[in-house]
C-alpha cells in the first residue's frame, strides 16, 4: 500500500491529466454505440477498462465494500441510452467528467480513512490536503458532488460491513483529532447522514408492511439492525449538543447546530429523545463493549466504558438542551419551507451520490446541488433531484417535535414518554420452569432447548452473525450451544411499560446482562 503522501501525489497526477483521461473515457467506454462494449454488463471488464483509461492499474490498493461505483455508472448509461438515444460527443464528454469525478471521489473517501496512518497527529493537515484535491477536482468539473472534505470522513463509512469495530475506531479517532469548527462539521455531517439513512429505512419498512410508522412490527424490524448506527449517532450528537448549549447567545451558530441535532434525533425520536432508559442497552454492542474472561468475570472494555460515558453525557445534554431545541426546531417545520431533508429517501449514501451523478444522463449535471445541500432546508426541491416525500417530512417533524416537548418537560427522567407504569418495566430473569411472557425473544442454537422452553431456534451461523451485528443484549456459548436475549424485547415489552419475563437463561448470559442492561435487569 502506498503511503498517504504517495497516494496524494498519484491523485494529483490524475487531476493533472484530467482532460486526457476524460477524452479516453469518452472514446473507449462511451462512444461505443453498436459496438461489443455497449452490450457488455460484466463488472470486471469495466473495472479493468477504467484502470486502463486512468492509467492506474496496480497504483492504488483495492477498495472493499459497495462504495461509489464508476463502473456501475457506465453500465447505467448504456441501459439508459439503449432505452432513449445515444448522445453526441458533447453529452458523452459531460458524462465522462462525471465518471472521472466518481472515480476520484472513491479514492478520496478511501484516503480520508487513512489520515491517521503512522502519525495520527497529522490527521488535520492531511484532511486539508484532501480538501485541496477535492477543490481542484470540483474546479474542473461541470458539477461538484461534494464540496466539503469533512463530509468524506462520513460518506466513506457508508457501506454495509459486518465488522463493527472499525466504525467505532474512526469515531474515537475523530473525537481525538478534530475539535472546534472542523470537529463540528464532521459530527454535523455524521448526524445528518445517519438521520437520513435511518429515516429512509424506517419509511421503507412502513411502506413495505403498509402499516403506520409507529406500528410495533415496523419498529421491531427497523431497530433490529440499527444498534451500531444509533450508537455512532450518539457519538456525533454529544459534541453538537455541547456546542449548542455553549452557543446560547449566538443565534446563527445555535440554529445551524440545532439543524444537525434535529435531523439526527429524527432518526428515532422515541428512542433518542424519550426513552433514554432503553437507548443505553439498545446501543450496547457486547462483542465490542464487554469482555467476558475465562474466569467468568465480566467487565466493560475501554471502548465500552467510553460508550457508557458518552451515553451519560448525552442524557445530561439532551435534557438541558431540549427546551431551547424544541423552540429552534420550529424553524425546520416542513410546512414553512419548500424543501425539507426530513422527507428524503435513499438506501446508503453511496446510492445517493451515484444517483446525483446520474443527473448527467438527463442533462441536469450543471444544475444539481452538492451532497451537503441535499441535507439543507429551503430552496427548491427540484434542484436536489432526490426522492422526497413532503408527507413523510411532516410526519417525522411532528414526531420529533412532540418527543422534544416531552423531553423538555422531563429533562432528567430517563423515560420521558407518555407510557409509564407504576414501577419501571424490567427484564426479569426467572428460575427455570417459571412462567414467562417474553421467551420468544430468547434465541438459541440448541433446538431441543428451544422446543422445551419456547425460545426461538436459530442456526449457529445466523446466531453468530446477529451477535456480530449487535442484535443481542447478551449472549454466550455454553458447551457448543449459543443462547442470547434479543434487543427486540426492549421495543416489544419494555417500551410498552411491560416487564419482560424470561427463563432458563444461562448464568453467563445473566452476567453480561448486568453490564449491558444495568438497572433494567431484575432476577427472581
Amino acid at each position: 500500500m502506498p503511503s498517504f503522501d504517495a497516494h496524494v501525489a498519484r491523485l494529483d497526477g490524475l487531476l493533472a491529466r484530467r482532460t486526457a483521461i476524460v477524452e479516453r473515457l469518452e472514446q473507449r467506454l462511451l462512444n461505443v454505440k453498436g459496438k461489443d462494449a455497449a452490450r457488455r454488463r460484466d463488472r470486471p471488464f469495466f473495472e479493468a477498462a477504467l484502470d486502463a483509461a486512468f492509467g492506474t492499474s496496480g497504483l492504488f490498493p483495492p477498495i472493499q465494500g459497495d462504495r461509489l461505483d464508476a463502473a456501475g455508472l457506465i453500465i447505467r448509461a448504456y441501459d439508459h441510452w439503449d432505452r432513449t438515444r445515444w448522445p453526441g460527443a458533447s453529452g458523452r464528454l459531460t458524462y465522462a467528467h462525471t465518471v472521472f469525478d466518481v472515480f476520484l471521489l472513491r479514492q478520496l473517501e478511501d484516503l480520508s480513512l487513512r489520515i491517521w496512518d503512522e502519525t495520527p497527529d497529522a490527521a488535520p493537515a492531511r484532511l486539508t490536503a484532501i480538501q485541496r484535491l477535492l477543490d481542484a477536482a470540483n474546479a474542473s468539473s461541470p458539477r461538484a458532488l461534494i464540496r466539503d472534505a469533512r463530509w468524506l470522513l462520513q460518506t466513506a463509512q457508508g457501506p454495509l460491513a459486518r465488522d463493527l469495530a472499525p466504525y467505532f475506531r474512526v469515531a474515537r479517532e475523530v473525537a481525538m483529532s478534530f475539535t472546534g469548527r472542523d470537529g463540528l462539521a464532521v459530527h454535523g455531517a455524521g448526524a445528518k447522514l445517519a438521520g437520513g439513512h435511518l429515516r429512509s429505512q424506517w419509511r421503507h419498512r412502513a411502506a413495505e408492511r403498509r402499516r403506520p410508522a409507529n406500528d410495533l412490527d415496523v419498529l421491531l424490524t427497523t431497530r433490529n439492525s440499527n444498534a451500531m448506527d444509533v450508537g455512532l449517532l450518539v457519538w456525533d450528537l454529544v459534541p453538537l449538543l455541547e456546542a449548542y448549549v455553549a452557543a446560547a447567545g449566538d443565534e446563527e451558530t445555535r440554529v445551524a447546530l440545532a439543524d444537525a441535532i434535529v435531523q439526527g434525533c429524527s432518526a428515532d425520536p422515541a428512542l433518542l429523545l424519550e426513552r433514554l432508559d432503553l437507548l443505553a442497552p439498545y446501543t450496547m454492542i457486547e462483542t465490542l463493549f464487554v469482555n467476558a474472561g475465562d474466569d467468568g468475570q465480566v467487565a466493560l472494555t475501554d471502548l465500552g466504558a467510553a460508550h457508557v460515558r458518552m451515553l451519560e453525557r448525552y442524557a445530561d445534554l439532551i435534557g438541558r438542551a431540549a427546551p431551547a431545541l424544541a423552540l429552534d426546531a420550529r424553524r425546520f417545520d416542513p410546512e414553512a419551507t419548500s424543501y425539507s431533508p426530513l422527507g428524503i429517501t435513499y438506501g446508503f449514501c453511496a446510492d445517493l451520490i451515484v444517483n446525483m451523478a446520474g443527473d448527467a444522463l438527463h442533462g441536469h449535471a450543471a444544475r444539481g446541488v452538492p451532497l451537503e445541500d441535499v441535507f439543507a432546508h429551503g430552496g427548491t426541491a427540484g434542484s436536489r433531484r432526490v426522492e422526497q416525500s413532503p408527507e413523510w417530512a411532516r410526519e417525522i417533524f411532528a414526531r420529533t417535535s412532540e418527543a422534544l416537548e416531552r423531553r423538555a418537560a422531563q429533562p432528567e427522567r430517563p423515560n420521558a414518554s407518555s407510557i409509564m407504569s407504576s414501577a419501571a418495566a424490567a427484564i426479569v430473569v426467572a428460575p427455570a420452569g417459571a412462567r414467562a411472557n417474553a421467551q420468544d425473544h430468547c434465541v438459541t442454537s440448541d433446538v431441543a432447548l428451544a422446543l422445551a422452553t419456547g425460545a426461538t431456534a436459530f442456526p449457529r451461523s445466523q446466531f453468530v452473525l446477529d451477535r456480530t451485528e449487535g442484535r443481542f443484549l447478551a449472549s454466550a456459548e455454553t458447551d457448543g450451544r449459543w443462547f442470547g436475549l434479543s434487543k427486540s424485547v426492549l421495543t416489544a415489552r419494555l417500551a410498552r411499560g411491560e416487564d419482560a419475563i424470561v427463563t432458563d437463561v444461562p448464568p453467563a448470559v445473566v452476567e453480561i446482562l448486568r453490564i449491558t442492561s444495568g438497572t433494567l435487569l431484575r432476577t427472581a
